[in-house]
């Protein structure tokens, strides 16, 4: 990774973090008017020094946050059952099916055909917040089989 990458995610972690705080209550923007004045710049805080509030941009970048940060529950046992995920987004929307892919890749997923997406543990909330969160809930589908071809490699990359 390079150090320009490096520096820009934690920038963007520090953002969500700041943000965090503001939410929570937990900031003292008397400790910290740098930061401040870049979350007014950019549109993430609005208000005067005695008040501020977080603008629409602020609050979407913290739900975001959130959208990343969430994961699969992984049981003890496997009941057996493969979790599909399919999807058909249409052409307009590419920048969100392109990170909704993203998203699944790094819950764990693996693409077993064409926006075809399989896990072997129950994944429908976790996916359903996600394909929500970016809009996309009516081209998102989920199919749970006892049964599929490719199992035994499927079985192996999942070490089950």
């Amino acid at each position: 990774m390079s150090s320009k990458r490096a520096g820009a995610i934690a920038g963007r972690e520090l953002l969500i973090y700041l943000l965090g705080t503001i939410v929570s209550g937990s900031f003292n923007s008397a400790e910290h008017p740098k930061q401040i004045r870049y979350l007014l710049r950019y549109g993430y805080l609005s208000g005067t020094s005695s008040r501020y509030t977080i603008t629409q941009k602020g609050r979407k970048t913290v739900s975001e946050a959130k959208i990343w940060g969430l994961t699969i529950p992984t049981p003890k046992v496997w009941d057996g059952r493969w979790h599909l995920v399919l999807f058909d987004i249409p052409n307009d929307k590419r920048k969100r099916r392109d990170i909704f892919r993203a998203r699944l890749k790094e819950l764990g997923l693996i693409l077993y055909q064409n926006s075809v997406w399989i896990y072997p543990y129950p994944l429908e909330e976790v996916v359903r917040q996600v394909a929500d969160f970016y809009k996309l809930s009516p081209c998102v589908s989920y199919i749970v089989a006892k049964k599929i071809s490719g199992e035994k490699n499927l079985r192996q990359h999942f070490k089950l």
